[in-house]
């Protein structure tokens, strides 16, 4: 990645710390096409309508993966498992259109989140847990995601929201003969708390 995204990522999350009248820590459980994940997301509000922050986000990629019946030992095991993490770290901007015009605890919200990803390809034949990840190749490459949810409030400080998104993760040199990463995910949003 150039360091002129590096320069814009980092003034756009300085900007999103500083600036804002409301803020909130939000915690996502993400179901992607082709992995699981957690997001930390943190959330400053602009305006009414609009929200810059955070969002860094932990995907386990289990594509490929089945599991396979073994007679002879009467149980399954996993083939095609692959050890890949990947730790987007994006600037997410979020829209509500209808913010003030809707007189419920409904809130249909915009996101667009962009920014550097990490990719960890850890070595499957490892015996340990430390073996499979220390020294393991790594790459940062730029990524960024599109989607639309809506929050449902409990009450001023918590609420839980939920959407449906699309990734774009996609690395500059293959991993596993593979390329592209990217694809739709649902996710679900606990907000932890709102100032």
């Amino acid at each position: 990645m150039t360091n002129i995204y590096k320069k814009i990522i980092t003034v756009f999350l300085l900007l999103s710390i500083s600036l804002g009248q409301e803020k909130s820590h939000n915690l996502n459980f993400l179901i992607a096409s082709n992995a699981y994940g957690l997001a930390y997301e943190y959330q400053r509000f602009v305006k009414n309508d609009f929200s810059i922050g955070a969002d860094i986000r932990f995907y386990d990629i289990r594509e490929d993966e089945y599991p396979v019946y073994d007679p002879f030992f009467n149980q399954y095991s996993v083939s095609g498992e692959k050890s890949i993490l990947m730790f987007p770290m994006y600037l997410k901007l979020t829209y509500y259109p209808f913010q003030g015009k809707i007189a419920n605890n409904f809130q249909p919200f915009l996101m667009l989140s962009f920014g550097p990803f990490l990719s960890v390809d850890g070595d499957e034949d490892a015996g340990s847990f430390s073996d499979k990840w220390s020294g393991a190749p790594n790459q940062v490459n730029f990524g960024g995601s599109i989607g639309f949810g809506v929050n449902l409030k409990t009450d001023q400080a918590s609420g839980f929201s939920f959407g449906i998104g699309y990734d774009y993760l996609q690395v500059d040199e293959p991993i596993h003969d593979k390329e592209d990463f990217g694809g739709g995910f649902l996710y679900l949003q606990y907000r932890l708390g709102r100032e």
